[in-house]
Formats: C-alpha cells, structure tokens, sequence
C-alpha cells in the first residue's frame, strides 16, 4: 500500500467579482496556494456567487513562522507571549501592618507592586511613614498613614513622633483617622468637644505647615451610630500635605464616601486624575491665524513639568491642549456650527444651480 503524502483540499474563495469567474482566473487564484485541480461543479456552471470552491494539492512548507492567538502576531508561540504571561500571571498585593507596635495592628497600607514602589521608614503604633514611588511617572512621595489614640495623652506621643518627620524640602501627605477635630464646627453635639486637644491638633499641624487638602463628599468623616439625641457627628479623619506637595502635585483631590456599614468614611485621594483623556482633542486651522496663538503655545510650554522625559512630554501637550481650548472657548466656541451651516447652504446653494444653471444671483453666492 502505497503512502498518502498529500491530500487535495477544496478552498473556498468568496466576494469574488463575476467577471473572475473563469477556469484560468480561479485556476491563477488557487495557485497561491498549491495545484488547482478543478472547480466544483456549482462554481463551473455559476449556480452559485457568494463563493468559488475549488481543489487544490497544497504545496509542502519547508517552514511556517509561529503564530499567537493571544495577540494575533506572527514570531512566536502562546507559550512565549508576554500579553499571555501579563494576563495570567496574577500580582499578589503586599502589605505592610503595625502589628509589632499594636497589638490590633490598626493600621494595614497594602498596595500593587505593578503600580508603585512602597519602602517603609518608620513603623509607629499610630502611623505608618515611607516613600512611596510611582513606576509609570518615576515620581516619588513621602506619605505617612495614621490611626491616633482615642486617648489624648496617647496622641501627644503621636504629634511628638511626627515632629521629626518634617520633610521641609521634599512632598509630604499625612492622612487618616487623627480622633480629633480642628475647629467647634467639625463636631455637630450638644457636647463640645474638648478645648485643649483642639489647640494641640492645630498647633501641631501648623508647625509642621501642612494643610487640608481640597475635599468633596461627606464633612463629617465619623459618626457613634446612635440615635436621636445620642448622635454624633465628627470630622475625624482627613488628608493633608505641604506646599511642596501641591507644587508637584496641584490636581490632588480628596474625596470622603458614604460610610455604609462602618463608623468612619472611606477616603479616596487622586493624584493624577487629570492625566485621563477627557474625550477626543480636535486640532482647528483657524487658532493659527489668532494673533496671540504662538505666543500662548511657547508660554505653555515653556511652564516645569516634573517627572520623567515622556510623562513631562504628554504633560506640556495636556497644557498646550487646556490653553487652545480655552481660547477657543473664548474667541472661536461656534466656529463649528457656523463651518456646518455655510457647508449647508453652500449645498442647497448648488441644488438650486442643478434647476437654473444660468441663474447671476446663485451663481454669485456659490462663489
């Protein structure tokens, strides 16, 4: 018995254009991929044009390249993907606690390794200080995660501790639960709260010139649960940075949730919130013939961005895209729709020409 080596294969060619439809054309068509043979019997006669059948002898490959069909490139095996290994590969959170100075372990502080880089610098019973270092902009920060004692003896060895971490030359944020309030204001009870720790929470955070950040959601961060005249409000918990802070970092923003099922408010703090593409950016011919055009785009760009070489890049366009805006905001915001009208009567314009070609009036007003 003699042994099969090749096997015919019947090919389908579809979308193909009828005046293709001949023995020579299909036969040249089917010989990219090995020796036509014939055709069918329903494509010889055309009894059927939404694809041609024919059979072709493969040709023998001395070599195929490997294809991914996690990517959809050519070069190399599943196996090998990186956007395979990305996707399977799972990132274990880690996390630093407080346990060897608490017994609790108030204060957890995990993050994504693939996001940023955490180095712990100091372990406190009620704070958590180091560096935190985000990969994607190469931009680091100190950052201190604090849970104080409700005992106010307790919280002056709070404010003691965090007085040798000033970082007068570099961006610092302080943020958390501080179990004490800054003004009358941020306690809604019949009880005012105690005089003394007030003071000292000011004086504190003013020595060490840090200030509450800009916040949005909920202004009492903490509540007793209990009901009627029994209930009480407070504004425990906040975030608060340094100049240097803002000056890196001027688009922080704070935000407190809802509560749920807990006492206390989550707190949400985005830094770079205005790196996010806000919708498609349209670049308009008509800005360049302003006046202060170039000008306004070499001021722009002219401004610090710190960072590294390709986050400073894309920030300085994020600049020079929110200057154009603005001036087109102010001297160009309905070139748009008067572009769309004069584009409609220029057709209706022309319409009218088709029906009195000889017509001065239309003639002129299509020039």
């Amino acid at each position: 018995m003699d042994k099969v080596s090749v096997v015919p294969i019947w090919v389908l060619l579809p979308g193909l254009d009828p005046y293709l439809w001949s023995d020579i054309v299909l036969s040249k068509i089917a010989s990219k991929i090995g020796t036509p043979l014939f055709a069918d019997k329903t494509t010889t006669c055309q009894g059927r044009l939404s694809f041609a059948r024919m059979l072709v002898e493969p040709v023998e490959y001395e070599w195929i390249p490997y294809y991914c069909s996690e990517c959809g490139k050519l070069g190399h095996e599943v196996s090998k993907c990186r956007v395979a290994k990305a996707k399977a590969k799972v990132v274990q959170p880690k996390v630093i606690c407080n346990y060897t100075h608490h017994s609790n372990g108030r204060i957890w502080v995990v993050w994504n390794p693939a996001t940023v880089y955490v180095r712990a610098l100091e372990v406190h019973s009620q704070f958590i200080h180091g560096h935190i270092l985000h990969h994607s902009t190469c931009m680091g920060s100190f950052v201190t995660f604090t849970y104080a004692s409700n005992d106010s003896n307790v919280r002056r060895d709070l404010w003691s501790s965090l007085n040798r971490l000033i970082i007068t030359i570099c961006e610092w944020m302080v943020l958390g639960d501080f179990n004490v309030v800054r003004t009358i204001e941020e306690q809604l009870n019949d009880t005012p709260p105690c005089l003394s720790d007030l003071l000292d929470f000011n004086a504190c955070f003013l020595h060490f010139a840090l200030e509450d950040l800009q916040s949005s959601g909920c202004g009492f961060t903490w509540t007793n649960k209990q009901a009627n005249t029994d209930k009480l409000w407070c504004k425990l918990d906040r975030a608060l940075a340094n100049h240097q802070w803002l000056a890196k970092f001027p688009a922080t923003s704070v935000c407190f949730l809802a509560a749920g099922i807990s006492d206390h408010s989550p707190v949400a703090v985005a830094i770079f919130q205005d790196m996010v593409p806000r919708g498609r950016f349209s670049f308009l011919n008509c800005w360049i013939s302003e006046p202060f055009y170039s000008d306004t785009v070499q001021a722009v760009w002219a401004i610090h961005v710190p960072g590294s070489v390709m986050f400073r890049f894309f920030g300085k366009l994020r600049n020079v895209r929110k200057a154009l805006q603005a001036m087109h905001k102010q001297k160009f915001s309905s070139v748009k729709q008067r572009a769309s009208n004069a584009k409609q009567q220029l057709e209706e314009c022309q319409v009218n020409l088709q029906l009195y070609p000889m017509a001065t009036d239309l003639i002129q007003e299509e020039k």
